[in-house]
């Protein structure tokens, strides 16, 4: 077995799911309820979490649209994230932007 030097190793530092509030990015207006599931990973220099959210396919095409949105959890935090496009579909790729809460 070849050793890889320049190989980036990923940890996963967890997951999080559940049901939430799918907001514009400053959280003014709601686009309606979500379920999502996010998982949060380490690779020695960056963290990136990313994931799905359920949700009508109105819903995610109009977040999908503005850009940017933010999913309100059960505790009261916020997730900053970006929508792949849902392409009419009920269920959106999405990416966090910056730290997802339970990863630190």
């Amino acid at each position: 077995m070849h050793s890889q030097p320049n190989r980036r190793l990923l940890k996963h530092l967890g997951s999080l799911y559940g049901s939430g509030q799918l907001l514009n990015a400053n959280g003014g207006h709601s686009y309606g309820t979500v379920a999502y599931a996010v998982d949060g990973y380490f690779d020695k220099v960056t963290r990136t979490s990313n994931g799905q959210i359920e949700g009508g396919a109105n819903m995610l095409s109009q977040a999908y649209q503005a850009g940017e949105a933010r999913i309100a959890l059960a505790d009261g935090q916020f997730v900053d994230v970006v929508l792949d496009d849902p392409n009419g579909d009920t269920v959106a790729e999405i990416t966090v932007k910056g730290c997802c809460p339970e990863f630190g």
